[in-house]
């Protein structure tokens, strides 16, 4: 457990390193607008994601993790709005604030808000894709605060 650990953080140290040195000039997010992809966070769980830039600043996701069929479907929806901070040529920084519903046959209603930091990572070897880090912290109305963490990976059109 504790050399994944160590591999993961090097393998991230490397990548953040590695990926601004390789940057072709120019900003490899510019003009993005819709993504697909996937998201995956903690608390609220995650799978599916949207995510569209309505311009170089603001943008909006939608993230849904669900399971079951469809006389018993269970899971999460999630909601956020986006809005950068920093944009430079390979890395780009943001917040993001939104939050977590979840569905079920069973009626359950607890609501989870969220914010976080983010750092979305594009490839000049694959300029329509990123990869993103958030960290953060939720609230539950069913009243506990905890740390957020999510990771994804998104396809710009």
């Amino acid at each position: 457990m504790k050399k994944g650990v160590i591999l993961a953080v090097s393998a991230l140290s490397l990548l953040i390193v590695c990926v601004p040195l390789f940057a072709e000039g120019g900003n490899l997010s510019a003009g993005r607008t819709l993504g697909m992809g996937m998201e995956v966070g903690f608390p609220w769980g995650g799978l599916v994601s949207a995510r569209y830039w309505f311009g170089p600043q603001i943008g909006a996701e939608g993230i849904i993790f669900a399971w079951g069929d469809l006389t018993d479907l269970v899971g999460t929806f999630t909601g956020r709005l986006l809005y950068k901070l920093s944009d430079t040529d390979a890395v780009d920084f943001y917040i993001a604030a939104g939050a977590t519903v979840p569905f079920s046959s069973y009626g359950e209603s607890e609501l989870i808000l969220s914010g976080a930091g983010g750092i979305e990572f594009s490839f000049p070897f694959a300029p329509s894709l990123a990869f993103n880090l958030e960290f953060g912290g939720a609230f539950s109305t069913a009243g506990t605060f905890t740390m957020a963490f999510g990771t994804g990976i998104h396809f710009y059109f």
